[in-house]
C-alpha cells in the first residue's frame, strides 16, 4: 500500500471518529421531550380591555421547558361566544398569537367580560385570566356589504310562489343575525323545489383579488324545530356583461342568470339549528350551465355583474313525492349581512 493511499484512509478515519463523537445535535433534547412539563414564563395579556372596532388586539405570551401541544380558549361571560386558538410549541409569543375579536362561530361577541383559559395536552395546568372588552368588532369592512337593516337593497328584486303557503320573502325585525333586520326566505311549496328568490345587483369593478381571493360570506338560518329536509340556498353569480340587471319590467328576478349568460353556482344545505356564517372561496363555485358551448367561462371577479339567493327545498305532494315526509312542512332559509370579502373569510380577518 502506498504512502498515498494510506494518506487517504488515515484522513478518512479521523472524518469518520469526529462524526461519531460529534456532541451538536439538532432539536430538541431528551430530557426536554421526555422531562417533566413546567411553565417558565406565565400567561400574560397585552391587553385586557382591547377596542376590537378600533382594530385592537389581544396578544398571548407564554413560555414552556419543552414544546407541547397548547389551546387558548376564550368566552363571552354574557354571549357565549367562543374562540379558540391553538398550537404547538414551548413558546407562545404575542408578536404572533393574537385575537382581533371574532367568535369561531356565531354569536358575536358584544361589549362583555370575557374568560381566557390556556391548556395542555397531556398535563393538568390550566392558566386563566380574565379581559373585558370595550367595544365589539365590527363586520362591515369588506368590498360590498348588505345587511337589510334600511330594508330591501336598493333595485333588489325578490321573488316567490304566489301559490306557496306561509311565504316570507320580506325583512323581518324579531331575529337578526347582525343588527335589527334581516331577509326572511321560507314557505311551502309542497309541489316544485323553488320557493323564491332574492337578485341583488353588484358593483365591484375595482376588486383586484383573483377568485382564490375573493370571499362571499352569508348569515343564514337553519329551524330544526319539525324540520322540512333536503331545505338549501343556492348561491348565483351572474358576471354576464352585457344585459341590464332588470331588462324585463314585467318578471320581479332579475334578467341576468339566464342558461345563456355566465353564471357560477354553489348550493348550501341548510341543515342546522339557528344562525351560522357561512363563507365561500368565489373559486369554488362551479358554471352553472358548464356543457353550454357558448359560454366563456374565465372567472373574473371585476365582470361581477348580480347575486341571487334562491331557496329551494325537496317536493312531497302526490304528484311529484320525492321527499313525501315533508308534506305540510315549512322551510326556512333566512338570511342576513351578506359581505364580499378580500383574502380570507369574514370570521378569519
Amino acid at each position: 500500500m502506498n504512502l498515498k493511499t494510506k494518506l487517504i484512509l488515515f484522513l478518512g478515519l479521523v472524518c469518520f471518529l469526529y462524526t461519531c463523537t460529534k456532541e451538536d445535535f439538532e432539536g430538541p433534547s431528551i430530557d426536554n421531550l421526555y422531562g417533566n412539563f413546567e411553565i417558565t414564563e406565565p400567561l400574560t395579556l397585552t391587553n385586557d380591555n382591547p377596542s376590537f372596532a378600533s382594530n385592537e388586539q389581544v396578544g398571548f405570551h407564554c413560555a414552556l421547558n419543552k414544546p407541547v401541544e397548547w389551546k387558548i380558549a376564550i368566552q363571552g361571560l354574557t354571549t357565549n361566544a367562543t374562540r379558540e386558538i391553538i398550537g404547538f410549541s414551548n413558546l407562545i409569543d404575542s408578536n404572533t398569537v393574537v385575537w382581533n375579536g371574532g367568535p369561531t362561530q356565531v354569536p358575536f361577541f358584544s361589549e362583555e367580560a370575557c374568560s381566557i383559559e390556556l391548556t395542555f395536552e397531556n398535563e393538568i395546568d390550566t392558566l386563566r385570566d380574565t379581559i373585558t372588552i370595550a367595544s365589539a368588532k365590527t363586520y362591515e369592512n369588506g368590498i360590498w356589504f348588505e345587511d337589510f337593516e334600511d330594508g330591501l337593497p336598493s333595485d333588489g328584486l325578490v321573488y316567490y310562489n304566489t301559490d306557496g303557503g306561509g311565504m316570507t320573502f320580506s325583512v323581518a325585525n324579531d331575529d337578526a343575525l347582525l343588527g335589527s333586520s334581516y331577509f326572511k326566505m321560507g314557505g311551502r311549496v309542497n309541489w316544485d323545489w323553488a320557493l323564491g328568490s332574492l337578485d341583488i345587483p353588484l358593483n365591484i369593478a375595482n376588486v383586484s383579488q383573483a377568485s382564490d381571493d375573493l370571499y362571499i360570506n352569508i348569515g343564514m338560518l337553519s329551524d330544526l324545530d319539525d324540520v322540512h329536509t333536503g331545505q338549501f340556498i343556492n348561491i348565483l353569480i351572474s358576471e354576464e356583461t352585457d344585459t341590464p340587471f332588470n331588462d324585463n319590467l314585467d318578471n320581479n328576478a332579475s334578467d341576468l342568470f339566464e342558461s345563456s349568460m355566465e353564471v357560477y353556482k354553489m348550493k348550501v344545505p341548510i341543515d342546522w339549528n339557528g344562525w351560522q356564517l357561512k363563507s365561500f372561496r368565489y373559486s369554488d363555485f362551479e358554471p352553472r350551465d358548464p356543457n353550454n358551448p357558448d359560454i366563456v367561462f374565465d372567472m373574473n371577479p371585476n365582470n361581477i355583474r348580480a347575486i341571487r339567493i334562491a331557496c329551494q327545498a325537496c317536493p312531497s305532494s302526490s304528484g311529484n313525492p320525492i321527499c313525501p315526509e315533508n308534506f305540510g312542512k315549512d322551510v326556512r332559509t333566512d338570511i342576513d349581512h351578506i359581505i364580499f370579502t378580500a383574502n380570507s373569510a369574514l370570521l378569519d380577518q
